[in-house]
């Protein structure tokens, strides 16, 4: 932290994560300066337009009917995904899950202050107690002994107050990058959608395509249901050792198959084989409807669908940006259906096949991809430059809650000078 100065004098904390800390700091034991408790609550007992937040262990603040506590106090996850991650500081009529640890009472510290060292630090000592990289939970001596380096209740007011409004600017920042990147994703999906639907040409005669979504199209365009352009596959794998494909929406990729948490090979035997240049659709749950052309030969979900172009001269590119339009306008999302007690989503095969297709003549298709190409290469590098910059904003404000929480930064100056100029 170039920008700020340091205390003039530190000592030696005995903590490898914590370092040096000011020489005039104490470091206390959590018990010590406040209580640790548990919450009472269960997930079920959320209420959607409950008078009350209910803490649960995430950083979503769900809503409940009654409360059990009325007084400040910090929180975090004491289990799952959150432990480390989810913190909250409120102060008023509140409940809390079962397994969200509460701290409250607190003795020689605000507890905004501890809010704020909790969140920087806790996973350090979290993680040193543990041998693996993220922990299931968290047990109460890991917070009751949790050390503190704690300055003067006159400092903790002044590094509150600074990470406040230091934190406040830079999360504007990046409320405004991901508002930006927002925009240059619609942006995105309008150039793919006026392109595979209205193609490049203007002024060009239109007709009805029969279709109420799609509407006007080229009169020079056809519109075919899918089972006439495309084979659907159900190739069972007989191999042993595949190599195993997954499908985000970042498209398809090589799975780890240390992520299949030990599954024997036998397991694949009902995957479907996939072949390079094959379609490949998750037709179930949220990403319904998704579709990405395979680089690869391997093997996929028995979930997914498998489907092959029938006339190699067509352009696939063309029609990979037209199913993608289809998922991110949620067209296919609408024409599936729920299949379970759990809300989950199936686009049916027979569903799929009779799905509308909009066919350009083959040398416009070549002309549709390459522009959608170029323009949704150029929009896509302004939007990783935008998302780099926000995971550097993120950086730098994790960063400087360590400094200031921790003393290796002096911040007692800038927060007078902002007290008078106030």
């Amino acid at each position: 932290m170039a920008l700020y100065k340091g205390y003039e004098q530190y000592k030696d904390s005995g903590l490898d994560w914590l370092g040096q800390i000011p020489v005039s700091w104490n470091l206390i034991s959590l018990r010590y300066l406040c209580e640790v408790n548990t919450g009472s609550k269960d997930t079920q007992d959320s209420v959607e337009e409950g008078l009350y937040p209910f803490f649960v262990r995430s950083q979503i603040v769900e809503r409940i009917g009654e409360y059990t506590h009325d007084e400040e106090a910090v929180m975090t996850a004491g289990d799952g995904a959150g432990v480390g991650r989810v913190f909250h500081h409120y102060n008023g009529k509140f409940s809390a899950h079962q397994r969200v640890y509460i701290f409250t009472k607190f003795k020689y510290c605000t507890a905004r202050f501890i809010y704020y060292y909790l969140k920087s630090n806790l996973a350090f000592e979290v993680l040193r107690s543990n041998a693996k990289s993220t922990v299931d939970s968290l047990r109460r001596p890991m917070l009751t002994n949790f050390p503190v380096a704690l300055p003067t209740l006159q400092e903790q007011d002044g590094i509150t107050m600074f990470l406040d409004k230091k934190i406040s600017e830079i999360d504007s920042l990046i409320e405004d990058k991901e508002r930006l990147v927002s925009l240059m994703e619609e942006q995105r999906r309008a150039v793919i959608t006026q392109a595979v639907t209205k193609g490049l040409k203007s002024g060009v005669k239109m007709k009805d395509s029969g279709v109420e979504w799609i509407g006007l199209i080229p009169e020079t365009w056809e519109i075919k249901k899918i089972k006439y352009k495309f084979a659907i596959q159900k190739r069972i794998n007989n191999h042993s050792d595949p190599v195993v494909l997954s499908l985000t929406q970042k498209g398809l990729k090589i799975k780890n198959l240390e992520d299949f948490s030990g599954q024997h090979a036998d397991s694949y035997a009902n995957y479907q084989i996939v072949n390079k240049g094959d379609f490949v659709m998750n037709s179930m749950d949220l990403l319904t409807g998704f579709v990405d052309c395979s680089p690869f030969d391997g093997v996929t979900s028995p979930d997914y669908r498998v489907f092959t172009q029938l006339n190699l001269k067509e352009c696939g590119q063309y029609y990979l940006f037209y199913f993608q339009m289809c998922y991110f306008s949620r067209i296919f999302y609408g024409h599936g259906q729920g299949v379970s007690k759990f809300g989950r989503w199936r686009l049916q095969t027979d569903v799929f096949k009779e799905f509308p297709i909009m066919v350009p003549p083959i040398e416009e298709q070549f002309e549709i991809a390459s522009f959608i190409e170029t323009k949704v290469r150029d929009i896509d590098e302004l939007i990783q430059l935008n998302q780099d910059y926000i995971s550097m904003l993120g950086e730098y404000r994790q960063t400087l809650i360590f400094e200031a929480i921790t003393g290796k930064i002096d911040v007692r100056e800038l927060m007078m000078q902002e007290i008078v100029t106030a």
